[in-house]
This record gives C-alpha cells, sequence and structure tokens, in this order.
C-alpha cells in the first residue's frame, strides 16, 4: 500500500487520520484505503458519519477504517478481497 490522501467523503475535523491506498485490477477494478486514528473510537465514528454510496464499503477494526469501492466486479470476487482485507488489519 502506498501513503495517500483520504478517500473523497471521509468527514474531516480534529486530527486528520494516516491513510494508504492499494489499487487492484482483474476482472473490473477495486479500490481499499485503510485510515489509520490514533483512537479507535474516532475510527468509529469516522465510519458511522461517512455517507453510503454504491459499489461501496466501510468498517472499523481497531484503530482503522478501511474503505473499499469497486467498479464491474463480482460479488463472488469483492466478497473475498474484503474477507482477506478484514483478516490482514490488526485488532488493536
Amino acid at each position: 500500500m502506498e501513503a495517500s490522501g483520504a478517500p473523497e467523503g471521509l468527514p474531516t475535523g480534529g486530527t486528520p487520520p494516516v491513510c494508504w491506498r492499494a489499487d487492484y485490477k482483474n476482472e473490473g477494478d477495486a479500490t481499499v484505503w485503510v485510515c489509520g486514528y490514533r483512537v479507535s473510537g474516532t475510527a468509529f465514528e469516522a465510519a458511522q458519519r461517512m455517507r453510503a454510496a454504491a459499489r461501496e464499503v466501510k468498517f472499523q477494526k481497531g484503530l482503522y477504517l478501511i474503505v473499499v469501492q469497486w467498479n464491474n466486479v463480482s460479488q463472488a470476487s469483492i466478497t473475498t478481497l474484503v474477507g482477506a482485507v478484514q483478516r490482514s488489519i490488526p485488532d488493536r
């Protein structure tokens, strides 16, 4: 993953998170952002305040907010990608 700006629509205010981005291409394309916060409550609040969008899933795990966006990807493929990302993020 490369250091990146925050995904579009991420609520601002307070100390901004540190974000990383990875782009995947296969049958379609997917982008994964992992944004790290100092406190897990802030990551949770950002996940709650970020608007829902089509072809996007977001979740909070510990200090991290993860946002996955995709285009032209099957449900099975995006489910596999999101599951792999969930398993790779530490719980702290």
